[in-house]
């Protein structure tokens, strides 16, 4: 075309409309084509919905189930099995864990540690089996009731685009005093909040204020401690964090466990060194059950041979 200029086959203002025609149109092919892709995308999500609409629902009517009582009783897993995308995660387990004791529970890395925890949440259903938490199934109370008993932690802890004190206080159903909140942050190991710009009204956003993974852990310690419940579930809290990191963590954990079932799950096993009681599974299997030194002094115990191999790097 600039060549066509230069020797006078075409005038410059019709160069310069010509390229100016190419500009728009090239801006509404682009605009044409992500157009395009959003309604294919949208096409899927609509799909994934019809699918949902078709499921039947396993949930029941929550007028019909009876509420949680706390009785202090303990937890029994009575011959569960569950699925996955056809594989046999767990096939006729049975566990009983014991109330107002810290249970860890270890295995080998691919057990599917985190699907138990789910389960005992009922955040999924088994296939087969019954899950008694106090001496009751699961399946046939409230859920709303039973939740307001449990604390979990997980990994990656969500965070909320809210307020620090509106993360920790979203899933009371009280309104907590203000020496609570304050007690809480301490016994946490929350002390950051108090560098913030806001302190506990400062808003969480990640353009602004982006919370590291230990910050969101001990955001998640605190926010249990809030709630108070009678069940902690750890799932591999402190896996995604640093040694020194840990050691604050596993600081703010000890203060949460007081008068509390805790079930802890964690791949280092320093993490589940002060537990009552050390749980080892392999293939659905208990193999070993005791505190940490009498599991440490079984000379070829299963226990003893992963903690050999975690310190001796």
């Amino acid at each position: 075309m600039g060549i066509w200029v230069i020797n006078w086959r075409v005038e410059l203002s019709q160069f310069i409309l010509i390229n100016w025609l190419i500009a728009t149109m090239n801006k509404y092919v682009w605009w044409f084509s992500k157009q395009i892709k959003s309604i294919f995308l949208t096409i899927v999500d609509i799909d994934k919905l019809l699918d949902t609409f078709d499921d039947i629902p396993e949930i029941k009517w929550i007028n019909n189930l009876t509420p949680f009582n706390y009785k202090e009783w303990d937890i029994n897993i009575s011959h569960l099995s569950f699925w996955y995308n056809e594989c046999n995660v767990f096939d006729n387990f049975s566990l009983k864990i014991n109330w107002w004791k810290k249970t860890a529970l270890v295995w080998d890395s691919g057990s599917w540690k985190t699907t138990l925890m789910k389960l005992i949440a009922w955040y999924i259903h088994p296939d087969l089996g019954e899950i008694f938490v106090d001496n009751q199934n699961i399946c046939e109370i409230n859920l709303i009731s039973y939740y307001k008993h449990i604390g979990y932690l997980t990994q990656e802890p969500s965070v909320f685009d809210w307020t620090i004190i509106e993360n920790l206080t979203y899933a009371l159903d009280r309104e907590p005093i203000f020496d609570e909140i304050e007690n809480v942050i301490k016994a946490s190991r929350c002390e950051f909040i108090y560098d913030l710009p806001n302190k506990l009204k400062t808003e969480i956003w990640e353009r602004w204020i982006k919370l590291s993974g230990w910050q969101k852990q001990r955001l998640a310690i605190a926010k249990i401690m809030l709630k108070n419940p009678s069940i902690i579930l750890l799932d591999e809290p402190t896996s995604a964090l640093d040694s020194i990191s840990e050691q604050y963590i596993s600081e703010a954990l000890h203060n949460l466990f007081d008068w509390k079932t805790v079930i802890i799950i964690a791949h280092r096993l320093q993490t589940v060194k002060e537990a009552d009681e050390i749980i080892v599974l392999k293939k659905w299997q208990i193999i070993e059950r005791w505190n940490h030194e009498m599991l440490c002094e079984i000379e070829k115990g299963e226990y003893k041979k992963m903690l050999d191999l975690q310190t001796s790097f």
